[in-house]
Order: C-alpha cells, then sequence, then structure tokens
C-alpha cells in the first residue's frame, strides 16, 4: 500500500469547526473527481491486459457442410476442432472429422465413424522465441505499470495543488486574526487616549494619529477578509463527498494550527530517499515504457533474422482405437514464406531500436530528475524550519519592544507614534510568521510530489 501525503504529517484537531490539513488532504484524496479518474486508469490497464490474455484462451470451432440434391445426397462433413494455444508459441490441437456421402473429396476421406485427431502447430522460425501474442501480453502488464505511475501523478499533482489552496486559507484566516487584533488594540488605544485628553494628560493631535491608525487597520481587516472569503471557496470547491457530489464548508469552519508534527524519519534518510527515487511514479512510468518496447524490439528483431516457417503434425485415430494402436496414421505439413529484400521487417528493426534508445535516455532523465527536486523540496523543507524558528524569535523580539513602548507610554515618556510604530512592527512580523508557516502547507505538497508518495 501507498503511504499518503497525509501520513507525512500528524495534526492533533479537538474542535470539530477545525478542518485540519490530515483531513483536508484526506478528503480530497478519496473523493475528488480526478482522483476517481486516476484510479479509473487501472481498470483501464486491467482490461487491456485481460484482453490480451484472452489471445491465450482455448478456442473451439466447430464446422458442418452439407449438400443434398434432388433427394440425393452428395457429401456430409462435419469438423470439430479444439485449440489450446501455449505461451511457449506451440498451440495444442485435439479435434474430430467426419465425412459422408458418395461425392466427398478424397483427401477428407474419413472412416464412417469418423477420425479423432491430436496435434501440436509450431513455429519452427520467426514466433519461435516470441510472437504477437507474447509481445502483446508484455505490452499490457508494462502498461498496467505506467497506468499506476500515471494514476500515483495525477493524484501527487492535485495534492500539491490542494496543500497550495488550503496553505493560502490557513494565510488568509491567519492574517484576519491578526487584522482584528490590530483594530481591538489601536480601539482601545484611541479611547484610552480619548480620556486622557479630556483629563488634560494628552494633547487632542494625539487623538488624530490614533484615530488614523484605527481607519487604516480596519482597511486592512476588511482586505484580511475578503482574502480568507475566497480562499475558503477554493479549499471548499475541491471537496466531495463518496456520491461526487461537492461539498460546503460549515459556517464557521477553520484551518487547523500550523504547529505540524512532520513523520518523515525513514523518508529523508539516504534508504529512504533510494528507495523514494527507485519507486516515484515518474521513473515507474520510464521503466515500464522501456519494458514494453524491449518487447517489440525482440520480435523485430526475430522477424529481421529468421524466415516464417511452422510445422504441424496431427494424429490420426478411429473412436475407441487404443492409444498407440495405429501409430503411422497422421498428417503432418511445413509452411514457409521468406521475403527477398527483408527491407520492412530491417525497417522495422531499426525503428523499434531507435525508440527504445529514446525511451532508455528518458529513464535515465526520469532518474535524475526525481532526485533533483527530491533535494530541492527537502532543502525547502529544511530552510522553512530554519526560517520559522528565526521568524518566531523576532516576533517575540518586536513583542518585547511593543510593551517596553506602552509602559513608557503610560508614564508619559513615550508617544502615541512611538507605540503605534512599535505595535505595527509586531503586526508586520507576525505576517511574515504566518506567511512562512502557510508556506510550510505547500512546501509538504512540494516534497510528497518529489518523494512520490501520494494517498491511496
Amino acid at each position: 500500500m501507498m503511504i499518503g501525503l497525509a501520513v507525512l504529517l500528524q495534526v492533533a484537531a479537538a474542535d470539530s469547526s477545525i478542518l485540519s490539513f490530515a483531513e483536508f488532504q484526506r478528503r480530497v484524496a478519496t473523493a475528488h473527481p480526478i482522483v476517481r479518474q486516476a484510479r479509473l486508469l487501472d481498470t483501464l490497464a486491467m482490461g487491456r491486459e485481460r484482453a490480451a490474455r484472452g489471445a491465450f484462451d482455448p478456442r473451439v470451432s466447430a464446422q458442418w457442410d452439407r449438400k443434398a440434391l434432388a433427394g440425393k445426397a452428395y457429401f456430409d462433413y462435419l469438423d470439430l476442432q479444439l485449440s489450446i494455444p501455449t505461451q511457449l508459441g506451440v498451440d495444442v490441437k485435439v479435434g474430430f472429422e467426419r465425412a459422408r456421402g458418395p461425392f466427398a473429396a478424397p483427401d477428407r476421406g474419413t472412416p464412417r465413424n469418423g477420425l479423432v485427431t491430436a496435434g501440436l502447430s509450431m513455429p519452427i522460425g520467426q514466433r519461435l522465441v516470441t510472437d504477437e501474442r507474447r509481445v502483446a501480453l508484455a505490452q499490457a502488464r508494462a502498461m498496467r505499470d505506467v497506468a499506476a505511475g500515471e494514476r500515483d501523478a495525477l493524484v501527487n499533482k492535485l495534492l500539491s495543488t490542494a496543500a497550495d489552496a488550503y496553505a493560502t486559507w490557513y494565510e488568509g484566516h491567519q492574517r484576519l486574526l491578526v487584522a482584528e487584533e490590530g483594530v481591538r488594540l489601536a480601539t482601545i488605544r484611541l479611547t484610552a487616549l480619548r480620556e486622557r485628553v479630556q483629563q488634560g494628560d494628552a494633547a487632542a493631535i494625539d487623538t488624530i494619529e490614533a484615530t488614523l491608525e484605527v481607519a487604516r487597520r480596519q482597511l486592512a481587516r476588511r482586505e484580511a477578509q475578503l482574502a480568507r472569503q475566497n480562499a475558503a471557496v477554493v479549499v471548499e470547491g475541491l471537496l466531495w463527498d463518496d456520491r461526487d457530489q461537492p461539498m460546503q464548508l460549515a459556517e464557521g469552519t477553520r484551518p487547523g494550527g500550523a504547529e505540524l508534527a512532520p513523520l518523515l524519519e525513514g523518508r529523508v534518510d539516504a534508504p529512504g530517499l533510494v528507495a523514494a527515487a527507485r519507486d516515484h511514479p515518474e521513473l515507474r512510468k520510464a521503466i515500464a515504457k522501456v519494458r514494453e518496447q524491449e518487447a517489440m524490439r525482440r520480435l523485430a528483431l526475430q522477424r529481421a533474422v529468421t524466415p516464417d516457417v511452422s510445422a504441424t503434425v496431427t494424429t490420426l485415430a478411429e473412436p475407441g482405437a487404443a492409444p498407440g494402436a495405429v501409430s503411422s496414421d497422421a498428417k503432418a505439413g511445413v509452411a514457409a514464406s521468406v521475403p527477398l529484400f527483408w527491407r520492412r521487417e530491417r525497417g522495422n528493426l531499426m525503428a523499434t531500436s531507435a525508440r527504445l534508445d529514446q525511451l532508455v535516455s528518458e529513464r535515465t532523465l526520469a532518474a535524475r530528475g526525481v532526485g533533483v527536486a527530491i533535494e530541492v523540496a527537502l532543502n525547502e523543507w529544511s530552510a522553512l524550519e530554519e526560517l520559522l524558528v528565526l521568524q518566531r524569535d523576532v516576533v517575540e523580539q518586536a513583542r518585547r519592544l511593543r510593551e517596553g513602548e506602552d509602559r513608557k507610554f503610560v508614564v508619559g515618556e513615550s508617544t502615541v507614534f512611538l507605540v503605534t510604530a512599535r505595535e505595527r512592527l509586531v503586526l508586520d512580523e507576525e505576517a511574515r510568521r504566518i506567511a512562512l508557516e502557510a508556506k510550510r502547507f505547500s512546501a509538504l505538497g512540494k516534497l510528497a510530489v518529489a518523494l512520490g508518495v501520494p494517498t491511496p
């Protein structure tokens, strides 16, 4: 079983109004129409493989010919046959023949009770090592792996898109909370200033600056509300139920916290990275396409170097005869066909060989691309972790500066301008922290794509 994007993290969300990142990804990965369509690729590949296996199904055939004219029977032929193909290229055939009538062809004559036949049809030249049926089956098996890789790649890209949407939603929600807090603080300050102005402890001009700051923050809050609303619409558009119907976010639903606990052990160490690179969907697709082309090239090579020769041997016996009683009764035949110039065969070999070289090169490039993508995603994730630690410390220092400036303002040693400036600094640094935390969701989506581990 494939391990999904949601398994890369663990989010605790006891509040039912919170839609955690893990739960959001799980819903997208199990019910989104793109995921349903991606799973149909497996069904399509299985159908093609089953059809290819059908070329080796036993086949029963029957033929009856009879002619009568003016009340006189001319001939009456009955031919029953069971053919059993094998993956070795040899067909086993068992049948029953009966010919009656005065005008029956001499070469089709049989005893009155008919003849039981048993024999083999086998290639001697072409189709000895492989043939069209075996190549079709090998191609179908390879295409099953290609379909699995395409399915995983589609789900991966969808989950990466979902991670970006959730990151935008989370950032919009957190920015709205910060904006509301900023409005609350500015409003409290304006109220306190008006009281101090009435008491003669502050200049009236300070209330103008405080009023302007309230208006600015109200404007920022409205912008944050719009951004959060639009982001929620995008997130909602990715949610579908089990009946293939779109879902709606419940009133008051909000994104979960950004305190993620990444469970990357066993994936970012050397063995884990090697396994991820080896099992990546893009690389599996490239390897499967090489296998498919190798089967075609073997068939083209065989056709280019060997003539088309086949032999048929069939023993004959009357119904009820002891096995081996008439061992010399048999039919045998050989058919041969040889092209004079071999141009078509050599041209097909040249084309299939060139295509195989192309696919081998694509496989090499795919392996290299997977390795680079994993390294870039890990570097981004690691850098974001370090930046978040530093940014949280910056936010804490900015809060201390604001608190100190507040205390100075209370005792009359500071101004509204300085207090507002310190508070703006805190809000700006909080916004940077929120942006970094939101990027973690997107980085997690990119990491999942790079590792090739979509949710089943």
